[in-house]
């Protein structure tokens, strides 16, 4: 269970409740509740969203993204140097392979995610977030957390990446990224 992300006049509230419903309950109710008590006075320090899931997500249940060499679009280069090339896909479908194939081994990463601004129209789970989404940094934040935390692994002992945002969500992206 993660921490909730709720005000303390609200916490204390349920904190209440949860005290009154003590008062005549099973052992095991009992134990639930201080479960739950627990969990709304936990400390913690940091960037809690609300975690939402992707269309791709239940792809991947079944199916496995692979590599597909097109030779038509091979670039020539001499065998005996290290090799570049070019990912083509969807970004969490290549992400997840070459955490597979390359982990620990990208020197550099390059991205320029969605910047949320309403102007642009941020696609997610093949929906356009709109003003109107009370839940748009959430999501554009689970979008992003879960790419960034398979970048890093994908990143060398030296390896550096590079990110282009706008003021939009860059206290959200610095936040995530000091996670």
């Amino acid at each position: 269970m993660s921490s909730t992300n709720i005000s303390q006049k609200k916490r204390d509230s349920i904190i209440s409740k949860i005290n009154a419903l003590k008062k005549d309950v099973d052992d095991e109710t009992f134990v639930l509740l201080n479960e739950v008590e627990s969990e709304l006075t936990k400390k913690t320090y940091g960037l809690v969203w609300e975690e939402h899931s992707e269309n791709v997500d239940e792809l991947l249940i079944k199916n496995i993204p692979i590599f597909n060499e097109i030779d038509e679009k091979t670039i020539s280069s001499d065998t005996k140097k290290s090799c570049n090339f070019i990912l083509e896909g969807d970004n969490l479908h290549s992400l997840l392979l070459l955490e597979k194939t390359h982990k620990g081994c990208i020197d550099v990463i390059y991205i320029d995610p969605p910047y949320n601004t309403l102007n642009e129209g941020f696609t997610y789970n093949d929906k356009t977030v709109d003003n109107n989404d009370y839940f748009r940094h959430s999501k554009w934040l689970s979008f992003m957390s879960r790419r960034l935390r398979i970048a890093k692994n994908l990143l060398s002992k030296n390896g550096v990446i590079f990110i282009s945002i706008d003021d939009n969500e860059l206290a959200q992206l610095k936040l995530l990224c000091d996670e």
